[in-house]
């Protein structure tokens, strides 16, 4: 059973919890060396305009790029953070498939039956067992 699911910034939806996997800083020009998680709420996205320099020639200089940042509520504290980090979304099963799956695996039946009928059921996902494979003896 999947814990969360990857949700792309355009998706997100207000008011639900969300973990976020943050890799780069506010302006996007620095990926962090470690990442870090936060847990938050999402408030609402906001775009920011690049800013130009621009001189008498018609000449315009790129001072900064345009971006969208988004706002979450950390700890109850609002907190922005760039649109280009990861965002997960949460899944938290009902407590019905988790009593449902604590019946199915107490069966006294070999795991790989258990995983066989568990594949007809909507409570949980198919996973293939696959055999562990031996290396060639040489001779």
């Amino acid at each position: 059973m999947p814990l969360s699911t990857t949700i792309s910034p355009h998706n997100l939806i207000p008011g639900k919890k969300y973990m976020i996997d943050v890799q780069w800083n506010l302006t996007n020009d620095l990926r962090l060396p470690n990442n870090y998680t936060m847990i938050g709420t999402f408030i609402q996205s906001n775009f920011v305009r690049g800013r130009t320099q621009s001189f008498d020639t018609g000449l315009q200089l790129l001072l900064s790029r345009s971006r969208y940042e988004t706002l979450f509520n950390i700890e109850g504290k609002p907190r922005i953070v760039s649109s280009v980090n990861k965002f997960y979304e949460i899944i938290t099963p009902s407590s019905s498939e988790f009593a449902g799956l604590r019946q199915l695996y107490s069966l006294p039946l070999p795991n790989d039956i258990k995983k066989y009928i568990c594949s007809f059921t909507d409570i949980a996902l198919h996973r293939k067992y696959r055999r562990r494979q031996r290396c060639p003896t040489k001779i």
